[in-house]
């Protein structure tokens, strides 16, 4: 087989797991019935399990087994991240405030990162190679608090337009921090960096970075918070947003730049959190 079309079969393979694991796997909405199926989730952390026994153990290139690994750590941080979200009612965590969205966000992030960086130290998969390092520590320092400035400036414009009361955001600000850095790190190591240095070493960085802003735009495919025109313009959006925090990725060696640039971008969705809860708490009130 001729190296392209190996990376070719290797990009439609990377694409049907991950399809697997982000839009069937999901449990952030109900699309297709396995959305809920921890019978499902479970099979596919065993199917990538011996993917991984096998590629590691065989002659194929190195970068086979981690990208194998990828996809067992993706699909046991999903199994796992779904588990956790049971616990929400058990510890009194409520949905309908920001400060409950964040604490769940929190102790998910906890349970998906815990999860992928345990395996990473049993399987032997270096830290690095998911990008778990300082490389370039100031470039990436720069570009991430530059990127969240940036972000937040669009996002207080925008609270202006959906008339959110400044006061109302001062009071929220731990809570909003917990939930976009939380979210901002474990979405950027579960979604991008676990899967951009093998793919990158198959198909070139600039498919891998390709690849990665595409799955992680579909896999925001089912998101319930907007109404199906918001969220066109969202996966709109998501891709280029992609592109920018994979190239973080590889240019500065590290996962701290996408991460905070990432969370700096989520501030823009905690503004409909916070409306939705001002609605909530409105309807409470009048009725």
């Amino acid at each position: 087989m001729s190296d392209v079309w190996l990376r070719v079969l290797t990009s439609v393979l990377f694409l049907g797991g991950c399809a697997a694991v982000f839009v069937f796997g999901s449990s952030y909405y109900q699309l297709f019935r396995t959305n809920r199926s921890f019978l499902y989730k479970g099979a596919l952390v065993v199917g990538f399990a011996a993917a991984t026994w096998l590629t590691m153990r065989s002659t194929l290139a190195a970068a086979y087994g981690l990208l194998a690994f990828a996809f067992l750590a993706a699909a046991t941080a999903s199994l796992l991240g779904a588990a956790a979200a049971h616990l929400q009612k058990p510890l009194g965590i409520r949905d309908d405030t920001l400060r409950g969205m964040a604490y769940a966000k929190g102790i998910e992030a906890v349970v998906v990162v815990g999860a992928i960086v345990v395996l990473a130290v049993v399987v032997r998969v270096p830290l690095r190679s998911l990008y778990m390092q300082a490389g370039r520590l100031g470039l990436g320092l720069a570009i991430g608090l530059g990127g969240f400035v940036v972000f937040a400036a669009l996002a207080a414009a925008q609270a202006r337009t959906m008339k959110i009361p400044w006061a109302t955001i001062r009071r929220q600000v731990p809570w909003i921090l917990l939930f976009v850095l939380a979210n901002g790190f474990m979405e950027e190591l579960w979604l991008r960096a676990v899967f951009l240095g093998p793919l990158a070493m198959l198909v070139g960085p600039i498919v891998a970075i390709a690849l990665t802003a595409l799955v992680f735009a579909l896999a925001h495919v089912g998101v319930s918070y907007m109404s199906k025109e918001e969220r066109v313009r969202f996966l709109v959006i998501l891709f280029p947003l992609g592109l920018a925090w994979g190239a973080c990725l590889h240019v500065t060696g590290s996962i701290l730049a996408s991460s905070v640039f990432h969370a700096g971008a989520d501030l823009m969705i905690v503004n409909g959190l916070i409306s939705s809860v001002m609605e909530g708490s409105s309807d409470a009130a009048s009725s």
